[in-house]
């Protein structure tokens, strides 16, 4: 049997483009504008590796009764956020024939399954590498036993094997984004039916920690996770003050954190509206290839996305860092 070197291909490229996008673990998370807590916009096709993301502010005082207005008014504000973007491709190919026969299953479609889960997990990694800062000045919260303080540079090596995540700490983070830090700004929340939300999202074993926290149990006793209908919610572990927690294995970890370089602890992350900017073109490649006379078919995919963590004048726009200690299960 031939490979079908007529099918049209764009087909595949147009389903693989789809799946991805629904694959996406933070595609909940985005939007279009500075309101969604990731802005997301379309590359337009063939317009370079750079996009830019102006967020624009204003600030001002209101002028009341007949007080005059006409020279009085205020400039908006505007800083910008420039997306690098590169193209990113995986590529699979079948054993052969032969083996093809040994075994029932379309190739294409195990590929197109494939490439949809490789491609989504990148989209991911790169969204959790920007987010994450992994030395350096910051906004962080390191999680302390005894009482958690805010570290404007990387606490990791002050942690202890009990610094765990606690509700507590929830409250305290949602109060950092209100007020501003040193190190970020005063987060925007996210609103979703006329309310404010934060999201958290922890790695699962600092979020196997915060399950244990009885005050924590205690809260979601009686919670009960309202409008569902915004993606926001879906997967959620709970609410607490304002904050939807989520669990992801994304999460940047390590086993090396304390004066001892032995304990083990999460980066997880705290955001509000407007925490990064991403860029991406709607289009995606399929492009197939025959080897070996015809034996073997190959199959390559790339897209062109990048991603980066909002910020302006060396403050963070909306992301604080929850440095805890985890349970190494």
């Amino acid at each position: 049997m031939a490979w079908d070197t007529g099918l049209n291909v764009s087909r595949w490229a147009k389903q693989l483009a789809y799946e991805v996008g629904k694959e996406i673990y933070f595609s909940k998370f985005m939007g279009d504008t500075f309101g969604s807590m990731i802005c997301s916009k379309t590359m337009p096709e063939g317009k370079g590796k750079d996009m830019t993301f102006g967020l624009v502010g204003l600030t001002g005082t209101v002028k009341t009764g007949d007080s005059q207005l006409e020279t009085n008014e205020d400039n908006l504000t505007s800083n910008e956020v420039t997306v690098t973007t590169a193209q990113r491709r995986f590529g699979v190919i079948n054993a052969g024939k032969f083996d093809d026969s040994k075994v029932l299953y379309n190739f294409r479609k195990e590929a197109l399954a494939q490439l949809k889960r490789v491609f989504a997990e990148d989209h991911d990694a790169q969204l959790f590498s920007a987010l994450t800062k992994t030395s350096g000045a910051g906004a962080y919260l390191r999680a302390d036993a005894s009482a958690s303080v805010y570290a404007a540079t990387d606490p990791e090596a002050d942690l202890a094997a009990a610094d765990l995540a606690t509700a507590a700490d929830i409250s305290k983070l949602k109060k950092m984004a209100m007020l501003g830090t040193t190190k970020s700004y005063k987060m925007k929340p996210i609103r979703v039916n006329g309310k404010d939300h934060f999201v958290l999202i922890l790695h699962p074993e600092a979020a196997y920690d915060l399950a244990n926290d009885t005050q924590w149990l205690n809260a979601q006793k009686y919670a009960q996770i309202r409008g569902e209908d915004n993606p926001i919610f879906s997967g959620a572990l709970g609410i607490y003050d304002g904050v939807v927690v989520h669990e992801h294995e994304g999460i940047t970890n390590a086993d090396d954190g304390g004066t001892d370089n032995a304990v083990p602890y999460a980066r997880n992350l705290f955001m509000g509206a407007g925490a990064a900017c991403y860029a991406k073109t709607d289009n995606m490649s399929w492009v197939e290839k025959t080897f070996d006379y015809g034996n073997q078919l190959g199959v390559a995919a790339g897209q062109i996305y990048g991603v980066q963590r909002a910020a302006f004048a060396s403050k963070d726009f909306g992301v604080i860092q929850y440095t805890t200690a985890r349970t190494n299960l």
